[in-house]
Formats: structure tokens, sequence, C-alpha cells
């Protein structure tokens, strides 16, 4: 069951009365209407694609956007996702996914579009959060290939398919061409109206109209926007002028659906929504304006929808004007069970029915009847209103009823469905609320037309708490944890609240499972082989009944069946991505490996929450054996079929960045740079003084993001590179750093005679603990350079026995075998 039916139902769940109003004119030709497409045409194209698409197998919402080149884009909120069985039914495996769509071209059904992958699906319109999802509302198509869709964001507060609250309005870009999402931008708008209901391009403006949700009425809103974009400054009807102020909102009108239609006919603007004054209806009604914003009046009743008299449920509707015929509204509206089972057993209850009604309506093909007199309304203690009024004169003259519900907030009279009190001139209706003001009218009718309403009679209804359900079964499923509970009806009630209780557990609170309408409901999966309380609570005008007696159940929980052979997709990082199709929804998966190119053992699995499963990093250049198996609390299913993948780590792609070169005499340099993400490097160095062209690679790589580099020659000039280092092989090089070598030549060499004989030479070292050879000639003599043989440090040398007189030279010499600038003295 699609939570958007459900959502609907609760907002109406016990405001009025059930059953179907008489049809008026059900229309939808198979023959090509001029202008436009058949409802009937429309109708029998999702049946059969639904039922042969292999993807989209039905869905609700039926939003139409006319796009270039004759295409329709069809938009879906809650869709169901595969094939039918061969008897029809809806596989109970079948995805579903929040929102989707629809390509149509040349009056036919193309591609699905849906986010995800084939194995994977997802929602078109992506949520952000695991408890968060998004429905559609409506979509304009924008400048050039573009088409701006809202959809309205909701959380899940509970375990019931009614448990999700509004809390904003996204505004989501595409292309028209393959449905390529853009940006989900959030709009600033609050949680009070879901925007989207209808998007409506009139003149200059774009008219955005809304629905709010306020206890158990739905009352439309409106707002606009200058142009066609969307994404541009809101401003909101306030019932007088337009404010850029969303609280300042105003209601336009009660009794909308969550879904509507509105759209210029002719000199009119013509609102088309499913009556959702009363609970259940079976009618679509119009209401018609001069301008967007209204005041609307009617209703106009236009058909009712015959799958109500089946048992099932409609809501929800939409105006597809731009394919509709000359003269009519071509009208869809979506249908649903309530009864789960019965959804699951046809495949083809939860599509789109479309209708033609004809447009403008018809008027009275004679006199009306005289309007009756002396109504009044008393309320009784059972929470029902007795009517009685006067007869009115006439052959075969019949009655309506009307009813307002004044304390909330319904804007106007709507008729009482089915068939109503006939030619009597009494009546009780009931699915009233507790001290809620009540205003009623009645009509009479006959072969010459409908007269004016009655005066109105006011009453305050006294509606009592209902009775605690009774008749609470429950029944296990025989293979997925789930129970499904039964109750007996309850007089005026259509919501029931169900608990349950893990009695294995020791539970001693009862937790909510969720609200459901009807009066049976599917909960779980629950833990196998645990007993359950199951109790129902019945939510009526006058609030809540009772707890019913408790009802136990064990619930049963087979093992889930072997998936099919997951997909290994290899990563550039050495991982490997796994997905495969889901066994059935809300499963977890365990994941098994195997190295196969090692000890051929299976490690302990992985966990995946969902159908796909990203590994950590693997050994580059290893196969690995992958397969999958389903959990579910009755352990651990078969294993799939095994799928191999190559783990494969590419080459680092970046190249290290602000490479930094420190000389740290002697002959060492420190290298410093930026992490790419590589655990291991490379260091290159070429020697720009020795002549060498290429770069030479340090043998060992370096861990980490520093290194030093030693042996260097002092006084020469380098070129630096670093270069990242994977499984993979290495990565670019970086930009080289060039660095001149400090030379270890002494400066400020001078040579003194103090005694006879003697030589006293003195220079400044570059740094400390460098050892010179001090290299001397006798000039005088004519030597040649002789070196002492023992080394200098420390700035001095001294030597003797010397020729005095004569003059001798001094240089010193590096352990690079440079040779300092000379000094001279002559000996003493």
């Amino acid at each position: 069951m699609s939570r958007r039916v459900l959502a609907g139902v609760a907002a109406v769940v016990i405001v009025g009365s059930v059953g179907a109003a008489a049809a008026t004119r059900w229309l939808g030709s198979t023959e090509e209407d001029e202008g436009g497409a058949t409802a009937a045409g429309l109708t029998a194209m999702f049946q059969d694609y639904g039922n042969t698409s292999g993807t989209w197998l039905g869905a609700d919402r039926t939003a139409s956007v006319p796009l270039a080149g004759g295409r329709t884009l069809w938009l879906f909120s809650d869709t169901f996702l595969g094939r039918p069985a061969a008897n029809g039914a809806r596989p109970a495996e079948s995805g579903l996914i929040n929102n989707s769509a629809i390509v149509q071209q040349d009056g036919k059904l193309g591609r699905f579009f849906y986010g995800g992958t084939a194995t994977a699906p997802e929602a078109l319109v992506p949520a952000a959060a695991t408890d968060e999802f998004h429905w559609i509302g409506d979509a304009v198509a924008g400048a050039g290939d573009t088409v701006q869709v809202l959809a309205n964001r909701y959380r899940r507060s509970g375990a019931g398919p009614l448990d999700h609250q509004l809390i904003g309005t996204v505004l989501a870009g595409f292309s028209t061409d393959a449905l390529t999402p853009g940006p989900v931008r959030e709009l600033p708008l609050g949680d009070r109206v879901s925007w989207g209901s209808e998007v409506m391009p009139d003149g200059g403006h774009t008219y955005v109209y809304g629905t709010e949700v306020a206890g158990k009425m739905k009352f439309a809103h409106l707002a606009r926007v200058a142009g066609t974009d969307l994404g541009g400054a809101w401003e909101f009807w306030t019932g007088s002028a337009w404010s850029t102020t969303e609280s300042e909102s105003a209601r336009l009108l009660s009794g909308v659906g969550t879904n509507y239609g509105v759209r210029r006919v002719g000199n009119q603007y013509v609102l088309v929504t499913h009556e959702n004054n009363l609970i259940f209806s079976a009618d679509f009604v119009a209401y018609t304006a001069d301008n967007p914003a209204g005041p609307f009046t009617g209703p106009h009743y236009l058909f009712s929808a015959p799958e109500v008299g089946s048992g099932h449920i409609v809501y929800d509707a939409d105006l597809h004007q731009d394919l509709s015929p000359d003269g009519r509204l071509l009208i869809s509206y979506n249908v649903n069970n309530l009864d789960e089972a019965v959804t699951y057993a046809d495949s083809s209850i939860y599509r789109p029915r479309f209708v033609e009604a004809a447009w403008p309506p018809a008027g009275p093909s004679g006199k009306a009847p005289a309007v009756p007199q002396g109504l009044t309304a008393a309320a009784d203690g059972a929470g029902t209103a007795s009517l009685s009024w006067q007869p009115v004169t006439g052959d075969d003259v019949t009655y309506r009823v009307w009813r307002r519900d004044v304390t909330g907030g319904q804007t106007h009279f709507v008729r009482l469905p089915g068939d109503g009190p006939g030619a009597a001139t009494q009546f009780r209706t009931d699915f009233l609320t507790n001290d809620h003001e009540y205003e009623f009218a009645v009509t009479a009718t006959t072969e010459g037309g409908e007269s004016e309403r009655s005066a109105v009679a006011l009453m305050k209804a006294t509606v009592p708490p209902p009775d605690a359900p009774s008749g609470v079964t429950v029944k296990a499923h025989s293979d997925d944890g789930r129970v499904t509970v039964r109750w007996n009806t309850v007089p005026f009630v259509q919501l029931f609240k169900v608990f349950h209780r893990d009695l294995t557990a020791g539970q001693e609170k009862p937790e909510p499972a969720g609200s459901y309408p009807g009066t049976s409901a599917t909960v779980g999966p629950l833990v196998h082989g645990h007993d359950y309380e199951i109790t129902v609570v019945a939510v009526g005008g006058g609030g809540d009944s009772k707890p019913s007696d408790g009802a136990r159940v064990v619930p049963s929980v087979a093992r889930p069946p072997a998936p099919g052979q997951p997909v290994a997709e290899a990563r550039a990082d050495g991982s490997v991505h796994l997905t495969w199709a889901g066994v059935a929804p809300g499963l977890s998966y365990q994941v098994f490996r195997r190295d196969l190119s090692t000890t051929n053992e299976v490690g302990p699995p992985g966990l995946a929450k969902d159908t796909r499963f990203d590994t950590g990093k693997l050994i580059h250049g290893h196969e690995y054996e992958f397969t999958v198996a389903a959990v579910n609390s009755g352990g651990v299913g078969e294993q799939s079929p095994p799928v191999r993948v190559r783990a494969e780590v590419a080459a680092p792609t970046d190249s290290p960045a602000r490479l930094r070169v420190e000389a740290r005499p002697p002959g060492v340099v420190a290298l410093s740079w930026q992490s790419t993400g590589a655990k291991w490097y490379r260091i290159y160095r070429r020697d720009l003084t020795a002549g060498q062209t290429e770069f030479v690679k340090e043998e060992i790589p370096v861990e980490g993001t520093s290194s030093l580099v030693h042996n260097l020659a002092n006084g020469h000039q380098y070129d630096f590179a670093v270069a990242a280092i994977g499984d993979g092989g290495e990565g670019p090089r970086s930009k080289p750093v060039r660095k001149r070598m400090p030379s270890s030549l002494p400066s400020g060499v001078t040579a003194r005679s103090d005694e006879p004989g003697a030589v006293t030479v003195t220079w400044r070292e570059p740094w400390t603990g460098i050892n010179y050879r001090v290299q001397l000639r006798d000039a005088t003599a004519g030597e040649d350079w002789r070196t002492d043989p023992f080394p200098a440090s420390n700035g001095r040398f001294q030597t003797a026995l010397l020729t005095s007189g004569h003059r001798y030279e001094f240089r010193l010499q590096s352990p690079d075998g440079d040779n300092s600038a000379t000094a001279a003295v002559t000996v003493k």
C-alpha cells in the first residue's frame, strides 16, 4: 500500500459518510478525438506499459508536462518496479521507489527514468537521508532543454504507512533529453504547505498551488513567481494581496486532494479535485474562478469513479489540457485498495485512470422545484445528526443533503454522497467530530433540475469515543516475519492504531506498529520465533477507544533465497564495488570474500544494509571471489553464485605539490612536499654542475612527505623532484626545484711570519668540522706546489723550517678537491 494513498486517507478519515455518488457522465471513447488523446486510450496505454515494460509496474501522482518535439513527461510518486506474475499479481519482491518518470513520444510511452542502477534502483529525485523521501509535485519546462520539478520532502516518523511528516519542498532540475539530474535545491519554504499540487504558467507568472493538511481538512494555497523560473522569488496570496512572507499565505478552498489540477479553460480558471471534504468519496468535482486566486465557486460534480463500487479507493486528480479534446476536461486519478492483499493480487489496480468530462457543464433542463422549508438538525448521543424538513410539492421529488464543518474550516457546502434520503424528509448523517459545529442544508430535485439550498440548520456534534475493536485475530505469514491483523468494523470509524508487544523479549509497554484505515493491517517484519501480543485502538470523531483484547502470534521467517550473481567493478583505488538484485525489500546482506591468489580461505563476511557493497583496498593484482547472502531474522540464506574480479590499483594521478628544498651542509638537503594521499614517494635529482641532463632516481623510496638526501657535492647546483608511488606504479613527478649547494672552500685565507723560519696560515670556514689539505711552495726558489701531509682544520695552520727571506705562497684544498685563494708572505 502506498504511503501516499494512506496519507490522503488519514486526512479525511472521519469527515464524511462512505458511499459512491451517483455517476454523471463517464466518457472515454476508443476513437481518437480531434484536438487530443482519449481517456480510454491513455488508460489502456499505461495498463499495457505496466504489463510489458518489465520496469514500471504501477505508480500514483500522474502529472504531465508538455516538452518540445511533441513529447510529454509523465511524473510519478510511489512507483512499484518489475513485471506482473503470470496471473497478473504484483510479486511480493517488487521494489518500491518514491518517484520516477516516463517520457511519451509519438503516442507511445518510452524510457522509464529513475535513479541508482538497474540492480539497485533509487528515486529519480533522491533523498538526503535514509529516513526521508520525496513525493513529486508538479513541474514546468524551462528555457532550452530543461525542466524544473517541485518535490515535497518527508521524514518517516514511525513504523506505519501513515507515519510521516512534511519537512520542506525542493526544486530539482533535469535535462529534457535524457532526464539527467541536476542539483536538488532546498527552497526557503516551511512545512505547513506541500507546494506543487499544480504548477500553472499563465501570463507573465507561473502559479504554484499547494495543499495544507490541518486536522482532518485539506486546504488549497497559492503562490507565484515571475516568468517560469521556479527558483526565483516567490509571492504568496494572502486572500487580498500578494506577499513575500509564506506564513501569510491564505486558504483558498477546502476539500482538495494532495494533488489537484488547475487550468485556464476559455475565460475561466477551472480547479478539478477529488472530493476530500468527505471520506472515501467517489466524486470528482470542479470549481471555477475569474482569476487564479479565486474566489472559487462550486462544486460542479463531474463524475463518480466506478472503482469505488468495487471496493477500491480513489484519490488525487490532475488536468491534462495539453492532451485534451476540445470541449472536455481530461482528468487522471489514482486507484488503490485498503486491503494490501487486494492490490498485490491485481497489479492493474495501482495504475492511473483517465476520464473525459464535458465542459462547460450543461445547465438545468427545466423548472427547478421549490426550496425545502423547515429544516432542523439535532445531535444524538451516538455521534450522528438527525435531520428533518417539510416536503416539497410536486411529482417525483427527491432530496439531497448538504453539509459544512464550520469548526474544521470547511469553506463551502458539499453534498453527502450515496443515495441520500431519496423521497424521505428525514435523514441521519454520521462520521461527525465531537464538539464541531456543522451547518446543514437540503435541496429538492426533479427532472427539471435542482432547487436552491434551504435555510441553514446549525448543530454541534456530540460524539463519544468509539468502542474498542472486537474480534481481533492475527495470522503469521509463512515466511517473511509479517503478520496480518484483522478486526471487526467499528461504527463510524475508519482509522485504527495497531500495537505489538514482544513477550519473549520481556517487553512491558506495547510499541506502535502504525496507523491503518479499514479493518486489517499487515505489520512487521517481527522477530522470528518470538511470542507477540497484538492490540488495536479505534480512532473516531470522539477520540481514541480503549485497546482491544490482545491476540497472540508467533511470527515465522524463512531464510531468504540466494540472490542472483552480483556484479563486481574494480575501482582505481584497489577496492571493489559490488551490486546485486534485491531478494525482497528491507533485507540486509552478508558479503563473503576469498583471495584466490593466496590462501583461498573465506574471510569474515561484510555487512550490507542494501544491495551494494564497497570493499576496502585490496591487494593489487590479486584475484578475488565474492558471494552474497541475504539475511533476515530467520537466519542467513544461501549464497549467490560467485563473481570473480582482479583488484587493480591505478598509479597515482597527482604530482606532489609545494616541494621545498633546504640545504644542510655538508652535502645534505632536506626535502618536504604536500601529500597526495600516497604512503610512499620517490626522489629524483640531477647534478647540473656535473653536466647531468636526466634525472637520477633514489633507489630506496621514502615514507611520508619529507626526506634527507646525502652525499651531494658542495658548491654544485642540483634539480630535485618527487613522485608518489602506489601499488599500481609511480605517478607524475612534481615540478623540479633548483638548489645550489654551499661551497666548502674557506674564505679570508691569510699568511703571516711572526718568527724566523715560521709561518701561520689562518682562514674562515663556511661550517665547522671541515678538514683541509694545506698546499704551499717557495715562490722565491721556484718550487712547485707541495701538500702538507697532515690535514688542517679549525681555521689555523702553522709550519716551520722555512727559508728566511724567501717568499712563500699558501692555499687550502677542500674535501671536494677545490682550491682556495692564495695567500703569500715573506718569511722572517
